[in-house]
């Protein structure tokens, strides 16, 4: 979805939550020695959580801000086992046939359902808390939440989490059992930890409760977190948190023509707690799901794509690694991409966690088979290489006083023979108060390659900068963004994710929150918005720039809305001026940007439309033309009876901007059917389908072209616990001028843990 102000899912309701109230810690009781540690299948039957001091003082703070609870009592129990913190979550419903609790893949517990989510910051410095959410039947979303993002990232996974619920007559119930070894803090970090549980309750107008009282008006959730009412029982059991887990999976393949087969080692090691070793050898990611399609046809630059592999997932709040909004990916990826790994044979990390001083190293082998960015200002050169290449990153952050952070990266690429490139640079993180956050990073390139149809070979040295600062501030209802990037020419990082070079940005966006804390009301809160963007293009003589040039220019006013059914309505009016090549023509397009994102039910879960209609510019052509782009998400899950239930997820996206006599120059679409068979918690039947198609009509000065690619697999799933897994499948591949591919496939993980 594509909006200029990214939100977290707790992030839009936090927008809600009016004045503060003094919060109650969290109690935990250690688990008595002659009690038996509870079992996790979410019944809460066991002996020892009596002996667990009970909380029930939740708060509703969507829509009605810090109401009593009413019909919707939750309570949490939270004892203190050797190794881990145990939760017991029990929520009643005065409806509980209206309690959605579908079966769904990881990190797909979305807005529809009945769910209820753990916030823990391990390191007690309120920048970044781990977090668990799990819906009425078991399924969990997990990742980190960063302050500085204010926003939720669910790539990252805790697999060895164990977690389970059940539906009761009156309600529901969640048992977690959270190893300490899953948690990632350092041994002389603060105390107490910081702790809170939410609930969301799907209804025609949904309700959100949380342990811990809400405000608005500060900065980030982690400073409104409860804590630990007695720290001693969690301190004495920290220095000797250690871990060690050993995965091995076996894949085989046949492609038609012959067999292969690959055994894959992933090892990690938590010597200390505040010290983490990972190592990889020939893992297979042919399992993780296609990526998402996305309409290419009619852009100059190399389109971000998110990361779904588990080595790379690990600590990435250390990496520095920013999620990219919607608007500007390169601000947060310059540094390090890791879909520039394309095919990794073998890595090794480690990463270190103190109060003051946190940082990680990974070295890596790379089969290559990917494609390498070679950017300038108006456009990226994508050059395919089949190429071999080893890539170091470290990054190493102090944290100079409160709020204060600053850290020192280094990042190299070697593709061999002499040729490389090379990154290093420092950035910075300042939190002044509850209404300012600075932050930025200066960068220094010296790349030293040549890249052609024969692959990367060394080349004399070029060298390049990138610098960018921020500030963000917020006052009631008013945020104010402002950012200034420059990108000399000749930056180039095989590491990072470099879309365009050689040029200067600077971006103001600015909102106004409009909260209506009635209860009942249609409309909750809605948004003004408005967005300036300017880029220039840098004297570039080299890339036929003889001066300093705008390539784009925008002004995007617009609207942003909550109402029933979790539904976001949003529309920009887009007025743009923009520039295909050096020297060219500046265009002046005009477009209304339409956009509409809802959970209706139950069954209709999710529906996203996003449309801008009006002029276009066409890239090739250089020329502005009548036309339109639209992407859409539609899923839909219709349940079976005995815990059974079918998914269906189908994206569809279109493009087309038409020539000056009105016919279509250029057509571009898209689609992905997602189709899943739950059987159980543990075991799926997946089928995917994905077609796109660019067709651009021949025209004198511009060639035609015609594409299209079809790929599907179908694939039985199944687990047995967090370390082992089985899959088997075949998949379906077809380029237009090229012959089918057809594969069978097997796979087998098995993992072993020791704590």
């Amino acid at each position: 979805m594509i909006k200029p102000f990214s939100r977290a899912t707790l992030g839009a309701a936090l927008a809600l939550a009016c004045a503060a109230v003094a919060a109650q810690n969290l109690p935990a009781v250690v688990l008595p020695a002659q009690l038996a540690a509870p079992r996790i299948d979410g019944r809460l039957d066991d002996a020892a959580w009596a002996a667990a001091t009970p909380f029930a003082a939740f708060r509703r703070y969507r829509p009605d801000t810090q109401t009593e609870v009413g019909d919707y009592r939750t309570e949490l129990r939270l004892l203190i086992e050797p190794g881990a913190l145990v939760f017991a979550i029990r929520a009643w419903d005065p409806r509980p046939a209206e309690i959605r609790s579908p079966l769904s893949r990881r990190d797909q517990v979305w807005p529809d359902q009945d769910s209820v989510t753990v916030w823990i910051d391990p390191a007690g410095r309120g920048q970044v808390a781990q977090f668990l959410r799990v819906n009425a039947a078991g399924s969990v979303t997990d990742g980190l939440y960063k302050a500085a993002d204010d926003a939720e990232d669910d790539a990252p996974d805790f697999l060895d989490a164990e977690v389970a619920a059940q539906r009761l007559p009156d309600g529901y119930s969640v048992a977690i059992r959270w190893p300490l070894a899953n948690l990632r803090y350092p041994i002389d970090g603060e105390l107490p930890w910081g702790l809170m549980v939410t609930r969301r309750v799907p209804r025609n107008l949904p309700y959100s409760y949380s342990s811990a009282p809400l405000d608005r008006e500060q900065a980030h959730l982690l400073t409104q977190l409860q804590r630990l009412d007695d720290e001693t029982p969690l301190r004495e059991q920290l220095h000797g948190a250690r871990h060690l887990s050993l995965r091995a999976e076996g894949t085989w393949r046949h492609d038609g023509d012959r067999g292969r087969a690959n055994l894959g080692l992933e090892l990690q090691w938590r010597p200390r707690a505040d010290w983490l070793l990972d190592a990889t050898l020939r893992p297979d990611f042919s399992q993780v799901e296609l990526d998402e399609p996305q309409l290419a046809g009619n852009t100059r630059f190399a389109l971000f794509v998110p990361e779904k592999r588990a080595f790379f997932l690990e600590s990435s709040d250390v990496v520095g690694q920013v999620p990219p909004d919607d608007w500007d990916v390169s601000r947060g990826l310059l540094a390090f991409y890791s879909r520039s790994v394309t095919a990794p044979r073998w890595g090794l990390r480690a990463t270190q966690r103190g109060s003051r001083l946190e940082g990680t190293a990974m070295l890596l082998r790379d089969a290559g088979g990917g494609l390498v960015q070679r950017p300038n200002a108006f456009g990226t050169e994508l050059i395919a290489v089949d190429q071999a290449s080893t890539l170091l990153f470290a990054r190493q952050r102090v944290a100079l006083s409160e709020g204060l952070g600053a850290a020192g990266l280094v990042s190299l690429r070697d593709w061999g023979g002499g040729a490389s490139t090379r990154v290093a640079g420092v950035d910075a993180l300042w939190q002044a108060g509850e209404s300012w956050q600075w932050r930025g990073h200066l960068l220094a390139s010296d790349d030293r390659t040549g890249v052609d149809d024969a692959g990367v070979h060394a080349a004399p040295s070029q060298r390049g900068h990138a610098a960018w600062v921020s500030a963000r501030w917020r006052e009631g209802d008013w945020r104010v963004s402002l950012d200034s990037e420059r990108i000399s020419p000749r930056f180039v990082n095989d590491n990072g994710f470099v879309p365009q070079a050689g040029i200067a940005r600077q971006t103001i966006d600015l909102l106004r929150a409009f909260p209506d804390d009635d209860d009942g009301a249609l409309i909750p809160v809605w948004e003004a918005l408005l967005r300036v963007d300017h880029t220039q293009a840098l004297r570039d003589p080299a890339q036929g720039l003889q001066r300093a040039q705008p390539v784009s220019q925008a002004l995007r006013p617009g609207f942003w809305l909550l109402g029933p059914w979790a539904t976001e309505l949003f529309s920009f009016w887009n007025l743009e001026r923009e520039r295909t090549r050096p020297e060219g023509r500046l265009h002046r397009p005009r477009s209304l940007l339409v956009g509409l994102d809802t959970h209706p039910g139950a069954r209709l879960t999710y529906i996203n439309l996003e449309a801008t209609l009006g002029e276009r510019v066409d890239q090739e052509a250089d020329r502005v033309g009548r036309g339109f782009s639209l992407s859409s998400q539609i899923s839909w899950r219709e349940p079976l009876g005995d815990g059974r239930n079918l998914e269906l997820e189908q994206r569809f996206g279109a493009g087309r901007v038409k020539a000056p006599d009105g016919a279509a120059a250029l057509d571009e679409r898209s689609s992905q059917t997602k189709l899943i068979l739950h059987l159980g918690r543990d075991q799926a039947i997946r089928l995917l389908w994905q077609v796109q198609r660019l067709q651009r009509v021949a025209e004198p000065g511009l060639d035609g072209l015609r594409e299209r690619s079809r790929t599907g697999t179908l694939t039985w799933l199944a687990r047995d616990g967090a370390l082992k897994g089985w899959s088997v499948g075949a998949s379906w591949n077809r380029d237009d001028g090229s012959a089918v591919k057809r594969e069978l496939f097997l796979k087998y993980q098995s993992g072993w843990a020791w704590h």
